[in-house]
């Protein structure tokens, strides 16, 4: 896997208390943090296109589970 170098600025006293921290593998934490922050945007980016979609679809009267048993029994 490639990898590239990211830059960021945090406080000072912040940074101190990584150094303290020594057992904890900070650019795992962050990455994964990351990781999951990505995946929560993208989530909820395909939700709104979701919904975008279906503004306009009339909602049906009918129960979804009774068109879908009607269905079957076409068959």
């Amino acid at each position: 896997m490639r990898t590239a170098t990211l830059s960021i600025r945090i406080r000072k006293d912040l940074k101190e208390k990584m150094k303290e921290l020594k057992e904890i593998n900070w650019r795992k934490e962050i990455e994964e943090f990351i990781e999951r922050r990505i995946k929560e945007v993208e989530l909820m980016r395909t939700l709104r296109a979701m919904d975008e979609a279906l503004k306009g679809i009339p909602e049906s009267s009918e129960p979804a589970w009774k068109a879908i048993r009607e269905s079957r029994e076409r068959r």
